[in-house]
Protein backbone atom coordinates (compact mmCIF):
# COMPACT_ATOMS: atom_id res chain seq x y z
CA UNK A 1 0.00 0.00 0.00
CA UNK A 2 1.37 3.39 -0.92
CA UNK A 3 2.31 5.80 1.66
CA UNK A 4 -0.72 8.29 2.38
CA UNK A 5 -3.34 6.42 0.93
CA UNK A 6 -5.80 4.74 2.96
CA UNK A 7 -8.63 1.77 2.05
CA UNK A 8 -12.12 3.41 1.06
CA UNK A 9 -13.10 2.41 4.90
CA UNK A 10 -10.46 3.95 6.24
CA UNK A 11 -11.12 7.10 3.86
CA UNK A 12 -14.67 7.20 4.89
CA UNK A 13 -14.23 7.71 8.82
CA UNK A 14 -11.65 10.48 7.95
CA UNK A 15 -14.43 11.83 6.15
CA UNK A 16 -16.69 11.59 8.74
CA UNK A 17 -14.92 12.66 11.51
CA UNK A 18 -13.44 15.53 9.83
CA UNK A 19 -16.26 16.86 7.82
CA UNK A 20 -16.83 20.16 9.59
CA UNK A 21 -13.10 20.92 8.35
CA UNK A 22 -13.84 20.24 4.97
CA UNK A 23 -16.43 21.89 4.35
CA UNK A 24 -15.29 24.92 6.14
CA UNK A 25 -18.14 25.03 8.93
CA UNK A 26 -17.05 24.17 13.02
CA UNK A 27 -19.17 20.93 14.14
CA UNK A 28 -21.78 22.03 16.89
CA UNK A 29 -23.44 19.55 19.33
CA UNK A 30 -26.35 18.39 18.86
CA UNK A 31 -29.16 20.57 20.82
CA UNK A 32 -30.01 18.89 23.96
CA UNK A 33 -32.37 21.22 25.60
CA UNK A 34 -34.95 18.52 26.45
CA UNK A 35 -32.33 16.37 28.17
CA UNK A 36 -31.22 19.53 30.61
CA UNK A 37 -34.34 19.70 31.51
CA UNK A 38 -35.14 16.47 32.53
CA UNK A 39 -32.13 16.50 34.39
CA UNK A 40 -33.60 19.15 36.91
CA UNK A 41 -37.26 18.19 36.70
CA UNK A 42 -38.29 16.96 40.32
CA UNK A 43 -34.58 17.45 41.71
CA UNK A 44 -34.63 18.96 45.45
CA UNK A 45 -31.28 20.54 44.39
CA UNK A 46 -31.74 23.94 42.85
CA UNK A 47 -35.31 23.81 42.87
CA UNK A 48 -37.69 26.90 44.72
CA UNK A 49 -40.99 25.19 45.59
CA UNK A 50 -42.49 22.04 46.24
CA UNK A 51 -45.91 20.33 45.98
CA UNK A 52 -47.25 17.76 48.16
CA UNK A 53 -49.82 15.45 45.92
CA UNK A 54 -51.05 12.26 47.63
CA UNK A 55 -48.43 12.35 49.92
CA UNK A 56 -45.88 12.07 47.54
CA UNK A 57 -43.20 15.29 47.02
CA UNK A 58 -42.61 17.00 44.09
CA UNK A 59 -39.48 19.55 43.51
CA UNK A 60 -39.64 21.96 40.50
CA UNK A 61 -38.95 25.78 39.37
CA UNK A 62 -41.13 28.77 39.36
CA UNK A 63 -39.65 29.89 36.29
CA UNK A 64 -39.97 26.88 34.17
CA UNK A 65 -43.80 26.27 35.73
CA UNK A 66 -44.84 30.32 34.81
CA UNK A 67 -43.32 30.16 31.30
CA UNK A 68 -45.20 26.96 30.40
CA UNK A 69 -48.33 27.48 32.30
CA UNK A 70 -50.32 31.07 32.62
CA UNK A 71 -52.44 29.23 35.97
CA UNK A 72 -48.67 28.49 37.23
CA UNK A 73 -47.74 31.94 36.40
CA UNK A 74 -50.38 33.78 38.41
CA UNK A 75 -50.21 31.13 41.62
CA UNK A 76 -46.74 31.24 41.90
CA UNK A 77 -45.63 34.38 40.83
CA UNK A 78 -48.87 36.42 41.26
CA UNK A 79 -50.69 37.86 44.55
CA UNK A 80 -52.47 34.19 45.46
CA UNK A 81 -50.95 32.41 48.65
CA UNK A 82 -49.65 29.99 46.37
CA UNK A 83 -47.17 32.60 45.52
CA UNK A 84 -45.63 32.50 49.64
CA UNK A 85 -45.53 28.20 49.91
CA UNK A 86 -42.60 26.89 49.44
CA UNK A 87 -44.89 23.86 49.43
CA UNK A 88 -48.30 23.34 48.07
CA UNK A 89 -50.48 21.15 48.92
CA UNK A 90 -52.60 19.97 45.86
CA UNK A 91 -55.77 18.19 46.96
CA UNK A 92 -57.63 17.18 43.75
CA UNK A 93 -54.73 15.51 41.68
CA UNK A 94 -52.91 11.99 42.16
CA UNK A 95 -49.17 11.51 42.42
CA UNK A 96 -48.91 9.92 39.29
CA UNK A 97 -51.02 12.39 37.22
CA UNK A 98 -48.92 15.30 38.41
CA UNK A 99 -45.93 13.72 37.54
CA UNK A 100 -46.87 13.03 34.61
CA UNK A 101 -47.95 16.68 34.43
CA UNK A 102 -44.44 17.90 35.54
CA UNK A 103 -42.93 15.09 32.91
CA UNK A 104 -44.26 17.20 30.25
CA UNK A 105 -43.89 21.12 31.81
CA UNK A 106 -39.77 20.01 31.62
CA UNK A 107 -39.78 17.57 28.64
CA UNK A 108 -42.63 18.78 25.88
CA UNK A 109 -43.70 14.99 25.64
CA UNK A 110 -46.58 12.76 27.40
CA UNK A 111 -45.41 10.59 29.96
CA UNK A 112 -46.64 6.65 29.86
CA UNK A 113 -49.41 5.39 32.47
CA UNK A 114 -46.29 3.01 34.09
CA UNK A 115 -43.28 5.11 32.43
CA UNK A 116 -42.69 2.66 30.13
CA UNK A 117 -44.40 -0.74 31.56
CA UNK A 118 -47.46 -2.21 30.58
CA UNK A 119 -50.28 -1.66 31.72
CA UNK A 120 -54.37 -2.61 31.01
CA UNK A 121 -56.48 -0.66 29.07
CA UNK A 122 -58.77 0.64 31.59
CA UNK A 123 -55.62 1.52 33.54
CA UNK A 124 -54.83 3.38 30.32
CA UNK A 125 -57.69 5.37 29.83
CA UNK A 126 -58.59 6.54 33.49
CA UNK A 127 -54.46 7.89 33.35
CA UNK A 128 -55.20 9.79 30.35
CA UNK A 129 -58.70 10.90 31.48
CA UNK A 130 -57.27 12.43 34.91
CA UNK A 131 -54.31 13.63 32.86
CA UNK A 132 -56.46 15.65 30.55
CA UNK A 133 -57.84 16.94 33.50
CA UNK A 134 -55.10 18.17 34.70
CA UNK A 135 -54.29 19.94 31.72
CA UNK A 136 -57.15 21.73 31.88
CA UNK A 137 -56.79 22.80 35.10
CA UNK A 138 -53.35 24.28 34.16
CA UNK A 139 -54.20 25.53 30.87
CA UNK A 140 -51.39 23.16 29.07
CA UNK A 141 -53.99 23.01 25.48
CA UNK A 142 -50.80 21.12 23.73
CA UNK A 143 -50.92 18.44 26.91
CA UNK A 144 -55.04 18.21 26.66
CA UNK A 145 -54.60 17.73 22.89
CA UNK A 146 -52.18 14.69 23.60
CA UNK A 147 -54.40 13.27 26.09
CA UNK A 148 -57.47 13.57 23.76
CA UNK A 149 -55.66 11.89 21.23
CA UNK A 150 -54.80 8.97 23.32
CA UNK A 151 -58.49 8.52 24.31
CA UNK A 152 -59.90 8.90 20.91
CA UNK A 153 -57.16 5.71 20.22
CA UNK A 154 -59.11 3.23 22.49
CA UNK A 155 -62.76 4.83 21.88
CA UNK A 156 -65.26 2.30 21.65
CA UNK A 157 -68.69 1.45 21.80
CA UNK A 158 -68.19 1.06 25.54
CA UNK A 159 -66.42 4.22 26.51
CA UNK A 160 -67.40 6.40 23.76
CA UNK A 161 -69.77 8.31 26.30
CA UNK A 162 -67.50 8.81 28.77
CA UNK A 163 -64.68 10.25 26.92
CA UNK A 164 -67.11 12.46 25.08
CA UNK A 165 -68.41 13.67 28.69
CA UNK A 166 -64.95 14.14 29.42
CA UNK A 167 -64.45 16.24 26.26
CA UNK A 168 -67.44 18.43 26.94
CA UNK A 169 -66.89 19.26 30.86
CA UNK A 170 -63.13 19.77 30.12
CA UNK A 171 -62.98 21.94 27.39
CA UNK A 172 -61.72 20.10 24.19
CA UNK A 173 -64.06 20.79 21.40
CA UNK A 174 -61.80 18.45 19.17
CA UNK A 175 -62.28 15.35 21.35
CA UNK A 176 -65.74 15.99 21.55
CA UNK A 177 -66.38 16.11 17.66
CA UNK A 178 -64.47 13.23 17.09
CA UNK A 179 -67.11 11.43 19.44
CA UNK A 180 -70.19 12.81 17.86
CA UNK A 181 -69.16 11.58 14.83
CA UNK A 182 -68.25 7.51 16.31
CA UNK A 183 -71.56 8.04 18.03
CA UNK A 184 -73.77 8.84 14.98
CA UNK A 185 -72.46 5.59 12.86
CA UNK A 186 -75.90 4.35 12.43
CA UNK A 187 -74.55 0.99 13.50
CA UNK A 188 -72.72 2.33 16.37
CA UNK A 189 -75.92 4.59 17.95
CA UNK A 190 -77.81 1.54 18.00
CA UNK A 191 -75.84 -0.13 20.27
CA UNK A 192 -74.36 2.94 22.41
CA UNK A 193 -77.71 3.78 22.63
CA UNK A 194 -79.17 0.74 25.09
CA UNK A 195 -76.07 0.88 26.83
CA UNK A 196 -75.92 2.55 30.71
CA UNK A 197 -73.81 5.37 29.75
CA UNK A 198 -75.66 6.64 27.22
CA UNK A 199 -78.67 6.84 30.07
CA UNK A 200 -76.31 8.76 32.18
CA UNK A 201 -75.33 11.04 29.14
CA UNK A 202 -79.06 11.93 28.42
CA UNK A 203 -79.23 13.04 32.61
CA UNK A 204 -76.03 14.84 33.11
CA UNK A 205 -75.59 16.51 29.25
CA UNK A 206 -78.71 17.10 27.89
CA UNK A 207 -77.66 20.01 25.41
CA UNK A 208 -75.26 17.05 23.98
CA UNK A 209 -78.47 15.59 23.56
CA UNK A 210 -80.02 17.60 21.38
CA UNK A 211 -77.40 18.25 19.61
CA UNK A 212 -76.91 14.82 18.29
CA UNK A 213 -80.79 15.06 18.12
CA UNK A 214 -80.57 18.02 15.35
CA UNK A 215 -77.99 15.36 13.84
CA UNK A 216 -80.04 12.93 13.46
CA UNK A 217 -82.95 14.80 12.34
CA UNK A 218 -80.87 16.36 9.52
Amino acid sequence: MALGKFPPIFTLLKYILYAGDDDGTIPIPWLNLNGQLGDIVDRADGSDVSFSAGGETFHAHHAVLAVRSPVFKTELLGSMAESAMRCVTLHNIDPATFKALLHFVYMDALLSPTGGGASSTSTTTAFFESLLVAADMYALKRLKLMCAQKLWESVSVETVVTTLGYAETYHCPELKSKCLSFLMAESCFKKVAFTDGYFHLRRDFPLIIEEIKKQIES
